[in-house]
């Protein structure tokens, strides 16, 4: 997924004009909703350092990339992506193509040797430095003035007019998995200060988010147990604003079921009806190569126990397929998972060889036509099970976030879905409403992921 970001809000700049030889940048953001995050950070530091923000990579004096590296896929991706930013180069005599992130910290040298369009890069570990790195690379001059600048990052919400937002919890990982390289370029797992999460929550609510994503690479991990991130939720709850707060990336093992009970048990209101938990494979010989925890009855337990905490709860998941050693009668057991547990989203990935971890020995023996063909197989057995969910949600009315609205329609959003990865509600153009508004919908109809509906009332304005 590619989410292209850039500029702030209006609200950030309010009361102070833009000096003609004010550089500008424009931030393009690829990956998952953890670099959407720390594109916001990027985004303040270079306002505070005195640059502000174009409306497209084409307008920018520094067009800066943060990228992604977490599959095959992802590297491909952020290679075209920076092969075309340096394309718009030639539209911009003098803009910086800056590759920031995940795949520049993991592949520093290639992207110096390889890559001579990119003007600079930098890691994952820089992004609250990323406008002193810029403005000392290339000379700019300081443009605010010492109590300015501070004020001005402390404002900036990089997030579109959208009313939702993520915010990171943790960085780093220390699962240890057999085909992940996370570890290597992010590190260890580290949380983040609640202090510090409560006022960039703060910061977010006061500019108009009214979801939090709570994001990570290992969710349950934050703090010295459950009752921490417990307690974490129960300070965000207290921030005005804010109506919804959806945990991401919950790792299924008993520490997450251990968290939801708690979550279930401390009166929390605004927790929206949502697991997202990679489970990656059922089968108990795959996982153990893995090197992951979990078989088939401990997560169709885990999915059973959270929808019985939390009525109208959906699950979304993920599978690794192809990974080393795996047979078919493994992918047959996923399928028959997919229809007896019935997650209502499904990721799917393809595994790829990845250098530095600990199953690259194993080598990757499976073809990727077969890999194609088992996805294919999981696909189509989801998307039977989809059609039956489907079906059974027209008629059933859903509290829905207004994200957009454009001149065709309403984009609406249940509380079971996150932003830009689940389902979307379309919504008449002529229902009254306003982005962040929180409607009661009645679903009227489907196509083969999202659905249409039409608003019965404004549950919160």
């Amino acid at each position: 997924m590619r989410a292209r970001t850039g500029g702030c809000c209006d609200a950030a700049l309010a009361g102070r004009r833009r000096t003609p030889m004010e550089p500008t940048f424009y931030i393009t953001t690829l990956g998952c909703p953890k670099n959407q995050a720390d594109s916001r950070e990027m985004e303040r530091s270079l306002l505070r350092r005195g640059l502000s923000p174009a409306a497209s990579p084409e307008a920018a004096d520094f067009h800066l990339i943060n990228s992604c590296s977490f599959i095959e896929s992802a590297r491909v991706e952020t290679i075209q992506i920076a092969l075309e930013a340096a394309e718009l180069k030639d539209g911009k005599p003098g803009q910086k193509l800056i590759l920031a992130g995940c795949f520049a910290e993991r592949y520093a040298t290639a992207v110096r040797d390889e890559l001579p369009e990119v003007d600079f890069s930098f890691g994952t570990g820089l992004y609250h430095r990323a406008g002193e790195l810029v403005a000392d690379r290339f000379g700019l001059p300081q443009t605010l003035s010492a109590r300015e600048a501070p004020a001005l990052g402390q404002r900036i919400v990089l997030r579109q007019g959208r009313p939702y937002a993520p915010i990171k919890i943790s960085d780093g990982c220390n699962r240890g998995c057999a085909f992940c390289a996370i570890p290597q370029f992010r590190g260890p797992f580290r949380d983040i200060a609640r202090a510090s999460i409560l006022e960039e929550a703060r910061l977010l609510a006061a500019e108009g988010v009214r979801e939090l994503c709570l994001v990570s690479q290992d969710t349950n991990n934050y703090g010295a147990g459950p009752d921490a991130l417990v307690d974490l939720l129960g300070g965000l709850e207290e921030i005005s604003g804010v109506e919804w707060l959806r945990l991401l990336y919950l790792y299924p093992d008993p520490r997450t079921e251990q968290l939801l009970q708690k979550i279930a048990a401390s009166g929390l209101k605004k927790i929206t009806p949502y697991l997202e938990t990679p489970v990656q494979h059922v089968s108990s010989r795959v996982l153990k190569n893995m090197r992951r925890y979990g078989s088939y009855e401990r997560f169709r337990d885990l999915f059973q126990m959270a929808r019985s905490l939390f009525p109208g709860l959906e699950v979304r998941t993920s599978f690794l397929i192809g990974f080393p050693g795996e047979e078919d009668e493994d992918v047959e057991l996923l399928l028959r998972f997919v229809q007896e547990a019935r997650p209502e989203k499904l990721a799917l990935f393809s595994y790829s060889l990845e250098e530095e971890t600990p199953g690259f020995a194993l080598g990757d023996a499976i073809s990727d036509s077969v890999k194609a063909e088992r996805i294919n197989r999981a696909r189509n057995t989801h998307l039977e099970l989809l059609k039956e969910l489907h079906r059974e949600r027209v008629g059933r009315t859903y509290e829905c976030i207004v994200d957009e609205i454009t001149p065709e329609h309403v984009l609406a959003r249940r509380a079971q879905d996150a932003p830009e990865i689940d389902e979307a509600v379309f919504l008449p153009r002529a229902t009254e409403c306003e982005v962040g508004d929180l409607l009661s919908v009645e679903i009227s109809g489907f196509y083969e992921y999202d659905m249409s509906g039409r608003a019965l009332a404004r549950s919160r304005a």
